[in-house]
């Protein structure tokens, strides 16, 4: 359950403000859009946006497949989602906060993803490590 709340929250984080520029607030998707000016034009630009828009249907995929009760398989794209987004949204965080800039980061977008990432990692760990009993039958009952 803990993965599926983070999800979420790792997903609503990515359309929150990532970037403030002057008084105008972007998104991570807005982001992308302006990978040319950042240098990131090319292949790389092209890598950087296709993992990033990737990452959404990767999480509603992993929550899908926990419903369906494959929850290992689910876990492990979990897993991947949470990290992916999580180193992402920790560099941001990392590098944001400088209120005094004409440009910046906005800690919002990045810190509500890390929180959601996070969340995510605990749960698909947990369910990774979780151990399944069985009840074991003995024919004849017990001695």
């Amino acid at each position: 359950m803990l993965g599926v709340i983070g999800s979420v929250t790792a997903g609503v984080g990515a359309f929150l403000p990532w970037l403030r520029s002057g008084s105008v607030n972007r998104s991570s998707y807005q982001v992308l859009a302006l990978r040319d000016f950042a240098g990131l034009d090319g292949v790389t630009g092209e890598l950087v946006r296709g993992i990033w828009i990737g990452l959404l249907p990767l999480a509603v995929l992993s929550v899908v497949l926990f419903m369906l009760r494959i929850r290992r398989i689910g876990a492990c794209l979990a897993l991947l989602f949470g990290t992916i987004a999580g180193t992402v949204a920790a560099l941001a965080a990392v590098q944001g906060g400088d209120e005094g800039a004409l440009v910046g980061i906005s800690l919002t977008g990045p810190v509500v993803t890390l929180a959601g990432a996070v969340a995510v990692i605990v749960g698909a760990i947990t369910v990774l490590t979780a151990g399944t009993r069985r009840a074991v039958s003995s024919p004849g009952g017990a001695p």
